[in-house]
């Protein structure tokens, strides 16, 4: 996403392309297969290899100066499970994207949500294993989900979830963390276990990154939490492997693991989710507000939400974990005036004083103790 875009998520756009599609017959990922097929390579805009992903804070000018018109940006990433019978859960990204927007202006006066999907699949599937769009604010996040390429393979237990984390956590850059000690949001949605160690050969030839010595997955899920709001979605199908939710526990943590029956509401999970981690003290009327956007999301009944808000607290999700950040409470207001584009604070703000220009992305640098030495390890990517 550009610095200076302020688009917002275009309903009629997105409705006037899924129409045309419906048209032709084309299913949610059929572009993405013919650049494939012709080109080899997967779209530029979904190809991780080598490259970043941004979540930064976007502005637009007004009397020559930069205003940050949508509020602070907040990275949401979804990861789907592209194997299996797992690997039709982007397209139904894809179809809700219109109910999502309308969920996330429950948000929308603290933050300008920016949102990213990913395809994880197994490393000797045809198609890339790990493949991911930019982070959008708008309906270009539709156009972007239609150049992932699910295979809808597998067959065995474990998938490669581990080197969708690794990229999260070496390959991105979120204002919402560097300037204002907050988190961005991560959900994996899938039905299996993933790999127990991330390597070097695995990081270098799949994203095209460096990796110095290997990592256990779970201490990667740990650094990348220092940015993100982790949350693995268990979609418990009659043949889901019952143990994986205890996996994923051990890797995120204790309230990060939650168990869904109903893929058709997904979107309402995962948007309880950011819910109840804005709210220190959420409640299921509550859920039913924002999940119902002001009735715009007819998808939203309260038997639906009953069974969402009954997953999130027998998953003991903890409430207010983002509200309880002590950068909270100085985020900028959409609204406010700044001197430089990449700048942390506005014109005004008790803490202006602190401001200084912010670097260019670039990989980043993670530092993990070693189990065997008090001396630490440095496990750098590069």
């Amino acid at each position: 996403m550009k610095t200076e875009d302020t688009a917002m998520f275009n309903t009629k756009k997105y409705e006037s392309t899924v129409e045309a599609m419906r048209s032709r017959g084309e299913e949610v990922h059929a572009k993405g297969r013919e650049i494939y097929r012709r080109t080899k390579r997967m779209d530029p805009l979904v190809d991780v290899n080598g490259k970043l992903r941004l979540s930064h804070n976007s502005f637009k000018k007004v009397d020559g100066k930069p205003v940050l018109v949508n509020g602070p940006a907040l990275p949401i990433w979804s990861g789907f499970d592209g194997t299996g019978s797992m690997g039709e859960n982007a397209g139904r990204a894809h179809a809700a994207l219109a109910e999502i927007n309308a969920m996330l202006n429950g948000i929308r006066g603290t933050y300008n949500p920016q949102l990213a999907t990913s395809v994880i699949q197994d490393v000797d599937d045809p198609h890339p294993v790990f493949q991911m769009s930019q982070f959008e604010p708008d309906e270009r996040i539709a156009e972007q989900i239609r150049l992932l390429i699910p295979d809808g393979a597998g067959g065995d237990e474990t998938e490669d979830y581990q080197l969708a984390l690794a990229y999260l956590m070496l390959a991105t850059d979120f204002d919402i963390a560097n300037f204002y000690g907050l988190k961005g949001y991560g959900f994996i949605v899938g039905d299996e276990i993933g790999r127990e160690d991330v390597t070097v050969k695995d990081v270098e030839k799949h994203l095209g990154h460096k990796l110095q010595s290997k990592m256990t997955t779970k201490a990667v899920a740990k650094e990348l939490a220092k940015k993100m709001h982790l949350f693995y979605i268990h979609v418990q199908l009659g043949h889901s492997h019952g143990h994986s939710p205890a996996w994923w526990q051990d890797k995120f943590g204790a309230g990060h693991v939650v168990v869904a029956t109903d893929v058709s509401l997904l979107a309402e999970l995962q948007a309880g989710l950011i819910y109840v981690t804005e709210t220190l003290e959420p409640t299921e009327a509550g859920l039913f507000e924002f999940l119902s956007a002001g009735g715009s999301n007819k998808h939203a009944t309260k038997s639906a939400v009953a069974k969402v808000w009954s997953w999130i607290t027998e998953a003991g999700v903890p409430f207010g974990a983002q509200v309880k950040l002590a950068g909270y409470k100085d985020l900028p207001k959409p609204g406010d005036v700044f001197e430089n584009i990449r700048h942390q604070w506005p014109v005004g703000h008790k803490r202006f004083a602190e401001n200084v220009i912010a670097p260019e992305a670039t990989v980043t640098e993670v530092h993990v103790s070693s189990p065997k030495s008090e001396k630490p390890d440095w496990s750098r990517f590069g």
